[in-house]
């Protein structure tokens, strides 16, 4: 008797050809748009994913990494310092100061000075390279408090834009403001207005004079550069291009402006100000203004790399540095 052969069972295809053979039936229609959808889906993700919305940003709030009479103020922070303020308590004049030098449409658009983006990117066409940015004040707040990405990208461009919408939509410009002046960078580790008052002057954001505020408001710029125990005359320049704007937008005079320059400041520490007489100006017309900015900002950019050595404290650097 003739055993009988049985042919092998043959093995279910695997889930690689099962998906070959289910897209070889597809209509071709169908597998464009799979794929226009996964892109549009990627791209979604990489734009939107993360962002806080609108009721995410109502509710946030930075609270103060100390109280005030805990800091001392004389020693290198180990971490960084933040200071709660509210608007109520920050100076009108360092507010004027900021948003005149920063953003001087604030209360007017919505987000986008569109003219200052215009004009950013014709000069940095021209120059080759970047050196002048269009940021508002709203768009510096996306940044510095929502996004994690400092690289300067599109991508990472295009969720600024789309957040500084957000921003706009949630919050009233007084609390955009505020926001800003509470995080904003006013020198290595010293975050807020309410920081930076007491550790250059030694006291609370709301009672600072007009040389001060104006002084704080030229530093914002370039913080790390722009240090008036280490660069006063580049801080005196910052600081007497920001008088001149509060006057030329008549929220000061020019008797105001000529007396709060850098000798009317008395930084922290100091046993008394230095005299600096800035060399005479020519009329403020803003293309002048803006090349005078572009060059100092150059020379902040020059010397970066000599900045990032160990701070010193207040008391060691009375001597002028620059």
């Amino acid at each position: 008797m003739t055993d009988e052969i049985t042919p092998a069972a043959a093995e279910p295809p695997s889930w690689v050809e099962k998906a070959r053979t289910w897209l070889r039936q597809l209509p071709r229609s169908s597998i464009a748009l799979g794929i226009i959808f996964l892109l549009f889906f990627s791209v979604w993700l990489l734009l939107f994913a993360g962002l806080p919305d609108e009721d995410e940003i109502r509710d946030f709030k930075l609270e103060s990494t100390a109280s005030a009479g805990r800091i001392n103020w004389n020693q290198r922070f180990e971490k960084p310092v933040r200071l709660w303020a509210p608007l109520s308590q920050v100076s009108p004049l360092l507010q004027q100061a900021v948003v005149i030098s920063e953003d001087d449409l604030f209360y007017q658009h919505d987000g986008y000075n569109l003219e200052m983006m215009k004009e950013a990117w014709r000069v940095n066409l021209e120059k080759k390279r970047y050196v002048r940015g269009a940021s508002t004040i709203t768009m510096q707040l996306a940044r510095n408090a929502f996004l994690q990405d400092r690289s300067k990208t599109i991508l990472r461009k295009l969720r600024e834009l789309i957040l500084t919408g957000r921003l706009e939509s949630a919050l009233s410009k007084k609390q955009i403001l505020e926001l800003y002046l509470n995080v904003v960078e006013w020198g290595e580790g010293i975050f807020g207005a309410e920081a930076a008052a007491r550790f250059y002057f030694g006291k609370s954001a709301a009672h600072l004079h007009l040389g001060e505020a104006a002084l704080l408001a030229a530093m914002l710029p370039n913080p790390i550069y722009f240090n008036p125990y280490k660069r006063m005359k580049a801080c005196g320049r910052m600081q007497k291009r920001v008088l001149d704007l509060m006057a030329l937008n008549r929220v000061i005079t020019a008797e105001e402006a000529a007396a709060a320059g850098p000798s009317s400041l008395a930084l922290r520490g100091a046993l008394a100000s230095p005299v600096i007489e800035p060399a005479p100006l020519p009329p403020l017309a803003s293309d002048s203004l803006s090349a005078e900015i572009d060059q100092i900002m150059q020379e902040a950019e020059r010397s970066l790399d000599s900045l990032r050595e160990e701070e010193i404290p207040p008391e060691e650097l009375l001597e002028e540095q620059d």
